[in-house]
Parts: C-alpha cells; sequence; structure tokens
C-alpha cells in the first residue's frame, strides 16, 4: 500500500523567471522555473512554476494540489506597481490643516536613498511627484491630541461630502490619517465606516492599522503608498486564492511579508504595503536556517537573479531589520527585513556610456521578455548571462528552467556582445570578460558598502549565494573582500528566495509608543506588554485559527534621556521581572557602547524606553528536508 505524504509550497515571483519549490514530507526537496508571464498578471507563471517543479516528482498538477497543506508566495505585484507608478487613483483624507504633509516630505527627502555622490548634487535632483494629487487631498475637522483625548470632534459631513467630491474625480481609493490616531483610532474608524456605507467597494485604509509608530508625514505615506497598490493587489491575491481553491478548497494559502513572516492571503489583501521588497526576504529567511543548520552566526546573503543583486544581513544569527522603508525617495514607517539592491541581475543589459566611453551594466534589463540574447525570444542587448555563456561560466547545454525550460544560444550571445565589442575597440571575448568585471565590482561594491556601514568587517562573515546566476560569480565578489567561505545551497540555490518562503513562520507585529523612565519596573512593562500581545491574540485566532500555538518575542527601544538616538533591545524571556529589567539596561549599554564607543556613555544618566514592540509567531510544519541533496 502507498504511503500518504504531502507537500508545501513556495513560490517567489521574480523580474524572469517565476520559481517555486515543493518540499515532500519524506524530505525531499524539488524545484520548478517558468518565465515571469507579465501579459496574464503573473497568473500562468504562478502555476507553471508549480507544474515543473510538480514533474520532478512524477506528479500532474493536479496531483501536485491533491497532496498540496499550505503555498506560501512572495509576490512583487505591490513592488512593480510602485516602481512603475501605474497604481490605482488615491484620494487622501487628513486632518484640516495638515494637507501638505505629504506633499512637504521630509528635509531629505528628495535625497532619500541616493547614493552619496548624488547627494552632494542635492540642488539639481527633483523631488519625486506624489503619490497623491494635492487637488485630491482633504481636510477635515477633527482633532485628537498626544495622550488620545478628543479636543475637536469628526465633522461627519465634511467626511461625506469630501468622499462624494473625491470619487466624483474617478478616486479607487481612499487613504485616512488623521494626527494621533496611534493614540485613538476612533475618528480613523468612524470615517472608514462612513466612506465604506456610501461606497462599499471602494478600498479604503487607516493609517493606524498600517503602522502604530511616531511620524506623521512617514505614516501618511505608508498609508497613501498602502491605497496606490491596494486595488490591484487585492484583485491579483484574491484571483489566485480563487484559482488555488478551485483546483482544491482547503490549501492553507499565506502571502510573504518584509517583516520576514507570513500573513493570511485575505490579511495581505487589506495590508499589501507590508508585501512590498518581500521576494528577496525569503533568500534571508533561508539563509537563517542555514545558520541554525551549520552554525554560522553572521551571514552575507547574496541573491543574483534575472533583474538584480539583493544584499541582506544576518548578525549574531538574526537578520538585520529597520523599522524604516524607502520606495521612490518616501520614507514610511513598516518594520523590514533590510534589504540593497542594484540592477545588477543576470539579465542586466551592458552599454557604453556615450559621454565617458566606459563600459556599464545595467541597471536596464532584459527581463523574461525578450530576456537575454542567448534565450533566443527576441533580445538582441548583451547582458551578463551571454557573457557567462561566451566565458564557459555556464554549460552551453544548460536548460534555464525546469521541466518547461530554455535551451541556450550562444552564437545569439555572441552576436550581441560582439556588437558592444565593436564600439569599445575590442575583441568580444575581452567584451564579455568587462562585462562580468564590471558586475562583479559593482556587487563586492554593494557587500562592502553594507557591512562596513554597519560597522562590521567582511572577514568576519561567510557568504551564501544564491539566485539563478548567483553561484557563478560568487568566488569573485567574495575573494575581492577577503571572504575565504562561499556556501551554495546546491541545485535549490537557483530558487533560494522561494524555498525561504516555504519554510517562514507566521508572524504578526504590533508597536506602542510609550515614555519610561529609569528606574524601570517589570509591573509596568508587563502590563503593556499583556495588553498589546491580548490584542494581537485575537487577531490571529480569528484568521488564522483559534487552535494556533503562539509565541511572542518582545522587544524596548531604548535611548538615554535627551538624546535623539535609540537602540532595540530583545528581552531575554517573556516572564518580565527585575532580573531580565536589569538585563535589559545591560544589553542597551553594551549595544551603545559597540556602536557608538565607550567614550560615548553618559554616566548616571536616566534611560528612557520610547516604545516597546511584540511579535506573535505561529510555527508552520516544515518537513525536515534531506541536507545531503539540497546543501552542497
Amino acid at each position: 500500500m502507498e504511503s500518504k505524504w504531502e507537500l508545501v509550497c513556495g513560490v517567489d515571483i521574480g523580474g524572469t523567471f517565476t520559481d517555486s519549490v515543493l518540499l515532500s514530507s519524506d524530505g525531499r526537496v524539488v524545484y520548478g522555473k517558468a518565465l515571469t508571464s507579465y501579459n496574464d498578471g503573473f497568473v500562468s507563471g504562478f502555476f507553471h512554476s508549480i507544474e515543473a517543479a510538480g514533474e520532478q516528482l512524477g506528479l500532474s498538477l493536479e496531483e501536485v494540489f491533491e497532496k498540496l497543506s499550505r503555498i506560501s508566495h512572495g509576490s512583487t505585484i505591490a513592488t512593480n506597481i510602485v516602481a512603475e507608478r501605474n497604481g490605482s487613483k488615491v484620494g487622501l483624507i487628513t486632518t484640516k490643516g495638515h494637507e501638505d504633509t505629504v506633499i512637504m516630505m521630509r528635509g531629505l527627502g528628495r535625497v532619500a536613498g541616493e547614493t552619496p555622490e548624488n547627494i552632494l548634487k542635492v540642488v539639481e535632483i527633483p523631488k519625486p511627484n506624489p503619490l497623491v494629487d494635492r487637488s485630491l487631498i482633504k481636510g477635515v475637522t477633527e482633532r485628537i491630541d498626544s495622550n488620545g483625548d478628543i479636543v475637536v470632534a469628526l465633522n461627519e459631513d465634511e467626511i461625506r461630502r469630501s468622499v462624494q467630491d473625491l470619487v466624483s474625480r474617478g478616486v479607487e481609493a481612499i487613504a485616512i490619517s488623521f494626527l494621533w490616531s496611534i493614540k485613538n483610532p476612533i475618528h480613523e474608524l468612524r470615517a472608514r465606516e462612513i466612506i465604506q456605507e456610501m461606497f462599499p467597494n471602494l478600498f479604503v485604509t487607516c493609517g493606524h492599522e498600517v503602522t502604530q509608530k511616531l511620524g506623521e508625514y512617514e505614516r501618511t505615506v505608508a498609508v497613501v503608498v498602502n491605497a496606490y497598490v491596494g486595488p490591484t493587489t487585492s484583485r491579483y491575491l484574491e484571483k489566485l486564492q480563487k484559482e488555488i481553491h478551485s483546483r482544491r478548497s482547503g490549501v492553507s494559502f499565506f502571502i510573504m511579508q518584509c517583516h520576514g513572516g507570513m500573513f493570511p492571503s485575505i490579511r495581505s489583501r487589506q495590508l499589501p504595503v507590508l508585501t512590498i521588497g518581500s521576494g528577496p526576504v525569503g533568500g534571508v529567511m533561508g539563509c537563517v536556517s542555514i545558520a541554525e543548520e551549520l552554525g554560522y552566526k553572521n551571514i552575507i546573503c547574496t541573491d543574483m537573479g534575472g533583474t538584480t543583486f539583493d544584499v541582506g544581513l544576518i548578525v549574531d544569527g538574526q537578520p538585520l531589520t529597520s523599522e524604516q522603508s524607502i520606495v521612490d525617495k518616501f520614507f514610511y514607517n513598516v518594520p523590514n527585513v533590510q534589504i540593497k539592491s542594484i540592477g545588477a541581475g543576470g539579465g542586466s543589459i551592458a552599454w557604453v556610456d556615450p559621454y565617458s566611453g566606459g563600459l556599464r551594466v545595467g541597471p536596464q534589463s532584459a527581463k523574461a521578455n525578450p530576456g537575454p540574447a542567448c534565450y533566443g525570444l527576441g533580445g538582441e542587448e548583451p547582458t551578463v548571462t551571454d557573457a557567462d555563456l561566451l566565458l564557459g561560466y555556464i554549460d552551453p547545454n544548460t536548460v534555464f528552467g525546469t521541466g518547461r525550460g530554455l535551451r541556450l544560444n550562444k552564437e545569439l550571445a555572441e552576436q550581441a556582445v560582439s556588437k558592444l565589442a565593436a564600439s569599445l575597440g575590442i575583441i568580444t571575448i575581452e567584451a564579455a570578460q568587462g562585462i562580468v568585471d564590471v558586475a562583479n565590482a559593482k556587487m563586492a561594491n554593494l557587500i562592502e558598502s553594507e557591512v562596513v556601514g554597519h560597522g562590521l568587517d567582511p572577514r568576519e562573515f561567510v557568504v551564501v549565494s544564491y539566485g539563478g546566476a548567483g553561484p557563478v560569480h560568487a568566488a569573485s565578489y567574495a575573494k575581492d573582500l577577503g571572504i575565504n567561505t562561499v556556501i551554495i545551497p546546491g541545485e535549490v540555490s537557483s530558487v533560494w528566495s522561494a524555498y525561504g518562503i516555504s519554510i517562514s513562520d507566521i508572524r504578526y507585529e504590533a508597536q506602542q509608543e510609550v515614555v519610561l523612565l529609569s528606574p524601570f519596573h517589570s509591573a509596568d512593562l508587563n502590563t503593556l506588554f499583556s495588553e498589546l500581545e491580548n490584542n494581537m491574540k485575537n487577531i490571529v485566532y480569528q484568521e488564522v485559527g483559534e487552535e494556533v500555538a503562539i509565541e511572542f518575542k518582545r522587544y524596548v527601544k531604548m535611548r538615554f534621556n535627551w538624546q535623539k538616538h535609540s537602540l532595540e533591545v530583545p528581552l531575554a524571556s517573556q516572564v518580565l521581572d527585575k532580573t531580565i529589567v536589569d538585563r535589559m539596561v545591560e544589553d542597551y549599554t553594551n549595544m551603545y557602547e559597540e556602536r557608538y564607543g565607550s567614550a560615548s556613555i553618559l554616566p548616571d544618566t536616566q534611560l528612557e524606553i520610547e516604545s516597546i514592540r511584540s511579535e506573535a509567531i505561529v510555527r508552520v510544519w516544515k518537513p525536515k528536508r534531506k541536507l545531503e541533496k539540497s546543501c552542497g
């Protein structure tokens, strides 16, 4: 009698390929690739990649879905919407007198995310076009103070008039951002009720639901971005879920978040801003599993796909995170795993700078259509993949994309690179080597900037290289940085982000701004955390299931009183007593000294806790993979 076994699946949509991984309960790990399907909103590529992975197990797509218990998905939809500026028409309702907050930006807004040399040219850099037009921003009468008390009641008639006007102008989504809603959301909630009564199908999102962190500008940007990507992302996820359930109802469907955890798809449809940049985070979470399995504490996670080269850091076994994100120069407060990207993937196009005559690589990419010249799909521009093929780094008999793959054409690659060589006045093979050298140098520079920029030494790290093109180039950029160990996670390295997505746990986060001065009392902290976590429990039980076990991880953000810069300290135990509180203070002091030096410590200065944060984690079932087949 055939033994029963089940599968879990991870799917990651990249700029060129859509990757999927299937993990079986008997330890097998297989993967599939399909060209990313831009023409149908990524849907066919999603299922073709799963079908290609299923073929490695001898299963049809229908048979795969019969055995599937969970699908986890890293979606690029929201990221692409912002990058391509093709989101929904957004209206913003805010506190009267603060209509220009999102238009003015922060003082450094125009250079956010720019390179150091560009920052010096600040007057030459334009501010980005706002995601919401000024004429579509409505100020309404209301006011809540910093204690959460109602100072001015919400004018509901103004809400109705504003919404009616916005909808008449073709608005598809409405963002609501009132002052101090993080202290008392009653006005935002009532405004949403009114809008939903008037237009039940309109996408509406509130600032306090997106972020609980201080910062009026950052919170307003976050809610506007959420509204901007919301309708399209919601429709995409809803369509995918219907397609999944039409094949087999009951499969759990989760979406990767930028903070490194999963949400049920229903929550991701409400908060799609949290999916921006989530695909590369999957690779970092996969590297966390390597840290646990092989005992490495410091890892440089490098993902070279078809379009970009992404870098993340794991320090002392934990990924580096940030409370702030940047998208198209807009700062917004959303917790995320830090990922830095440059246009240096396998499909990055090589070109000659018309001013300097120098060779450049990226950021333009051939993407999936037409792709590198060697794909034979109509691409004529030389890419990194074409150069790798000519130099013998890629076997000419290689098939790109399991099951539905592409056979490479070396002659087409040579034709593309020879045109570039002619422009440079060199032979074709020299041009190919130049393309690879430039790409490798760009990647090494990004890694060095990230590691050294955090006050760390690259030589104390190991490199984990993955992505379709990563292992081909890893030895070069690791050598340039003095790193002696490079880990390639076997054949699954080409779909490593999908693998990391497939094993990521469900994670919710909640944060609260507080003001606590030392000496700290454990009873006060216990009360604050308990209130925060009880609210999260109710949400998790409602969205994931009442039977799930929840683990909580607690953090406090501290600083010396009257100082601006603060550091987040993980608490050593969920049960807080005097011993744990004393250790918290000691850990903060050690972190501060390590970051800023012992001379910066201020003796006898009071400490302040400015915020608390808790993570609610639901561990998902993970098949124990056979390491000898999936890690090398």
